[in-house]
């Protein structure tokens, strides 16, 4: 059993006994001081606009195969915070329920790791590519062209003759995806499916 800190008689304070009467007078002043928020700091976490839902948008975070979510925090149009989603279970141990409002659930950020909190430095990288770069040399020769995302998509899936700008390759075919596509009979895919399901089971 812990034995009460004694006082010492009036004269004879020695040095533990001052430590431990410091201690615990300081730790006590700590405790009360923390149990109430002085009106200024109060004031400031009133005036914190971002945990409001109109300062924020849930995502899910790509900078690793986690695609753990997370909430942005918004101001004046720029992000600015990366937060993890208070109602997602790789971000709190006990998340929000679903049915909780967002302005109760903005008031609850959820962990993220690091390499999230660093989405940030990715989004304005200023060498970040934010368009499809196709090549406009000969390999290696490091020319480059932007194109649309609907004609990446078409050039990728359709294939063709995709770099008859390039000397050298004016006629080469490039297969497209559609080309590549060797499930085509309707039947065997039936099959196929049915013998998934028999896996699964």
């Amino acid at each position: 059993m812990k034995k009460d800190i004694e006082m010492p008689a009036k004269g004879t304070l020695s040095r533990r006994s001052f430590l431990k009467t410091s201690a615990m007078v300081g730790g006590t002043a700590a405790l009360a001081s923390g149990c109430g928020l002085a009106p200024e700091a109060r004031a400031a976490i009133d005036e914190y606009r971002l945990n409001d839902p109109e300062h924020f948008i849930y995502s899910v975070c790509l900078q690793c195969h986690t695609d753990c979510p997370i909430k942005v925090k918004i101001e004046d149009g720029v992000a600015v915070k990366i937060d993890g989603n208070p109602y997602g279970v790789q971000s709190l141990l006990f998340p929000v329920p679903y049915e909780t409002k967002l302005a109760s659930a903005g008031l609850v950020d959820g962990k993220l790791c690091p390499k999230g909190q660093a989405g940030l430095q990715t989004l304005y990288d200023p060498y970040r590519i934010t368009k499809v770069l196709k090549r406009a040399g000969k390999r290696g020769e490091d020319k480059w062209t932007t194109i649309s995302f609907d004609e990446a998509v078409d050039e990728i899936v359709n294939g063709g003759t995709l770099f008859s700008h390039v000397p050298g390759e004016e006629n080469r075919r490039v297969p497209g995806l559609k080309d590549l596509y060797k499930l085509r009979d309707p039947d065997l895919a039936k099959r196929m499916a049915a013998d998934a399901k028999n896996v699964g089971k």
